[in-house]
C-alpha cells in the first residue's frame, strides 16, 4: 500500500514510529514546514521511509503560498501516486488543501487527531466548520479516550476511528535509562517553559512540600519565554538550592541519563493534549505524579496503581503526592512500574503501526468523499493564505 503522510516536521518521536510503519506498508513522509524551530530537535531523520519537503515558506513557521502550496502538492501526487493519504492535523492551509485534492483525486485521507474537547474554550461557528471538515475524512488516528470522544462528539463515526497515535519507544527509554548507580532523591520536570506547563503550580507545590519538610531534590529541565519568570520562583523557595534548572531544550540522547539519575517524574499541566514525557518516564522505570489536565492520564494513569494524577490548581495535593512518593516503599515502587509498564503496552510502536494500518484499511475499503468539506476546505485554505 503506497501511504503518503503528511506533517510539519519529523521529529525524534515521529521517527520511531514511522519506523515501524515502513516495515510493514510503503511509506512516504512530507514535511510541510521542514525548517520549523517550534521544537529545536537536532535531528536528521534516515530510515526506512522517503521524506519529501515543502519548499517557498515566507517564514519558517507558516506554509507557502497557496499557489505554490497547491503546485508542489499537485506535483508530488503525480509522481508518488498514494493509495491513500494520512493528515497530521486539519487546521493548516497545507493539510486543507490535502482534502481538496484529495477529494479531486478521489484518494482517501485518513485524519491524525490528538485534539480534545477540554483543550480550549469551544466556539459554536468553528465546531461547525470542523464537522464540514471531517466528512471528507475516510478514518481517523487518536492519541486516546478523549481525542477519540472529541471527534464522536462532532460526529465521526466511532467505528472508524484508530489508535494510538502518542506512542515513543518504549524499549529504547527502558535501556537508556540503566544504569548501575543508585538514583538520585529527585522529582524531574521536563517541559517547554510556557504557560499551559504550570511550572508555576509545581513550584507552589513544592515550596509548600518543603515547608513540610520534604527532602528530595527538584529539577526543571526545557527551554521556553518564562525562564526569566520560573527563575524568580524558584527564589523565594524555603530552599531555592534544592532546584537544578536547566533552561534549554533536551535532546533525545540525553533523556534517558536524565530519568535514569531520577526517582519521580512530575508535568503538572493546565492543560496537555497527551504528554509524551509521561510514556517516556514510565517506559524508564520512574513513577509518575501526573497533573488530571493531561490528555495521558486518562489512558496512562489509574491512581496509586500505575502513577498518580492530582488536579493542576490544587498544589496542596500535588504536594501531599510528592509526600507519599518519597515514603513509597521500595516493594510498592515496583509494583507501581511494572503496572505502568504493564499499561504501556497499548501504547508502543509496533501498537501505533496497527492501528495506522487499521485506519488504512478502513479508508481504502470505505472511502468517504465530501464536497462540501472539499469547498469548505478550499475556501479556509485561501482565507489563511
Amino acid at each position: 500500500m503506497r501511504v503518503l503522510l503528511v506533517l510539519r516536521r519529523v521529529g525524534p518521536y515521529h521517527h520511531a514510529r514511522f519506523d515501524a510503519a515502513s516495515r510493514v506498508l510503503e511509506l512516504r513522509v512530507l514535511e510541510t514546514r521542514p525548517q520549523s524551530a517550534e521544537y529545536l530537535w537536532n535531528f536528521q531523520p534516515q530510515g526506512t521511509y522517503s521524506i519529501y519537503r515543502l519548499a517557498g515558506q515566507p517564514d519558517p513557521e507558516v506554509d507557502p503560498p497557496l499557489p505554490a502550496l497547491r503546485r508542489q502538492l499537485q506535483a508530488l501526487f503525480d509522481d508518488l501516486q498514494p493509495q491513500v493519504i494520512v493528515s497530521v492535523g486539519w487546521a493548516d492551509p497545507a493539510y486543507l488543501q490535502l482534502l481538496v485534492l484529495s477529494h479531486e483525486h478521489k484518494i482517501p485521507l485518513v485524519i491524525v487527531s490528538d485534539s480534545r474537547l477540554r483543550d480550549e474554550p469551544r466556539n459554536a461557528s468553528k465546531e461547525w466548520v470542523k464537522r464540514q471538515l471531517l466528512r471528507g475524512y475516510s478514518s481517523a488516528l487518536v492519541a486516546g479516550k478523549e481525542s477519540r470522544a472529541y471527534l464522536i462528539g462532532l460526529g465521526f463515526p466511532a467505528q472508524v476511528i484508530h489508535q494510538p497515535w502518542d506512542v515513543v519507544d518504549n524499549a529504547y527509554f527502558q535501556q537508556a535509562s540503566s544504569q548501575p548507580d543508585p538514583r538520585d532523591s529527585t522529582f524531574l520536570c521536563i517541559s517547554r517553559l510556557v504557560s499551559k506547563k504550570n511550572h508555576s503550580g509545581l513550584l507552589k507545590a513544592y515550596s509548600i512540600y518543603q515547608q513540610q519538610g520534604g527532602a528530595w531534590r527538584l529539577q526543571l529541565v526545557g527551554s521556553g519565554p518564562l525562564e526569566a519568570y520560573i527563575r524568580s520562583q524558584i527564589a523565594v523557595l524555603p530552599h531555592p538550592e534544592r532546584v537544578q534548572f536547566m533552561p534549554h531544550f533536551c535532546q533525545l540522547e540525553d533523556l534517558g541519563r536524565l530519568y535514569g539519575q531520577s526517582s519521580a517524574f512530575v508535568l503538572a499541566s493546565n492543560t496537555d493534549q497527551w504528554g509524551l514525557v509521561v510514556n517516556e518516564a514510565m517506559a524508564t522505570g520512574l513513577p509518575c505524579l501526573v497533573s488530571s489536565a493531561c490528555g495521558c492520564a486518562v489512558d496512562l494513569i489509574e491512581h496509586n496503581r500505575t502513577g498518580w494524577c492530582f488536579h493542576p490548581s490544587n498544589p496542596s495535593g500535588l504536594a501531599e503526592l510528592m509526600h507519599t512518593a518519597e515514603r513509597q516503599p521500595p516493594d510498592q515502587r515496583d509494583a507501581m512500574v511494572a503496572a505502568a509498564r504493564q499499561r504501556l503496552d497499548a501504547f508502543t510502536t509496533q501498537a501505533f503501526a496497527h492501528g495506522l494500518m487499521a485506519a488504512l484499511d478502513q479508508a481504502c475499503r470505505h472511502p468517504r468523499y465530501s464536497l462540501c468539506a472539499a469547498l469548505t476546505a478550499n475556501l479556509l485554505s485561501r482565507r489563511l493564505g
